[in-house]
Order: structure tokens, then C-alpha cells, then sequence
């Protein structure tokens, strides 16, 4: 996906947000931050630590997973209070996350062990072997 395309997805998720939002939600001080990174995939104002924090507090979760604004936002705010880590927000990267859900995790593996299990009761049968059904 190249990043025109990235950032034009961004930009329509930002309005989506913008134009579905409550008004007490467009009220929040972390907005213009998610919607400065939303829109040009950096931050092109500069923002107190504050701000920054309430950007991630409130991020909603589709922008946290779908663009990389929760970590460009981390990142300056790291920057700013001279922090070396991550918050472990949602989206904040690392090697101990999955790209799939849980879930699906879980369906995927009963779904092996059962065609596994399908396939050496089959192997069993065809040797003529009993099947402890």
C-alpha cells in the first residue's frame, strides 16, 4: 500500500470520526492532535505533554490500530518528557503482540487439532487398526 494511499485512508477515517463524534467527544483536548497526525501522518504543531497524553488516553481504537498516529504521538511525547519507553497503549508496538485476534488464534488451532485428529483416525481405519471412537 503506498503511503498516499495510506494517508488519504487516514484522512477519510479522521473525517468519518469527525463528522460521527458526539459533540462532547470533538470537545476532547487530545483532538487536534489525533487529527493533525491523522491528516499528514506526522505532527505538524507543536503540543504539550498534556495534550499528547490525552491524544493517546482518548485515540479510538481503529485509528490506534490502522495508522501509525498512536506511535508518532508516543514517540513526541517520549521525546518531550525525555522518556525512553513505550505506554503500552493499544498500537504501541513490540515483539509481543499478534497481528490476528485471539479468537481467531484459537478457532485456527482447534481447527489443526481436529484435522489432525480427523486424519489419524483415517490413517487408522485405512490400516485396518480400531479407531477408539
Amino acid at each position: 500500500m503506498s503511503r498516499l494511499s495510506m494517508t488519504v485512508r487516514a484522512g477519510l477515517v479522521v473525517l468519518a470520526l469527525i463528522l460521527l463524534a458526539p459533540a462532547g467527544a470533538l470537545a476532547s483536548p487530545g483532538t487536534a492532535v489525533n487529527v493533525d497526525c491523522s491528516l499528514h501522518a506526522k505532527l505538524t504543531k507543536h503540543y504539550t505533554a498534556q495534550q499528547l497524553r490525552d491524544a493517546i488516553a482518548t485515540m479510538p481504537t481503529d485509528e490506534a490500530e490502522y495508522t501509525d498516529c498512536h506511535d508518532v504521538i508516543e514517540r513526541q511525547l517520549l521525546a518531550q518528557i525525555g522518556g525512553t519507553g513505550p505506554t503500552n497503549g493499544p498500537g504501541s508496538g513490540g515483539s509481543s503482540g499478534s497481528f490476528l485476534p485471539v479468537w481467531l488464534i484459537v478457532v485456527l488451532v482447534a481447527l489443526a487439532l481436529g484435522a489432525a485428529a480427523s486424519g489419524a483416525v483415517a490413517v487408522r481405519r485405512r490400516r485396518g487398526l480400531p479407531t477408539d471412537e
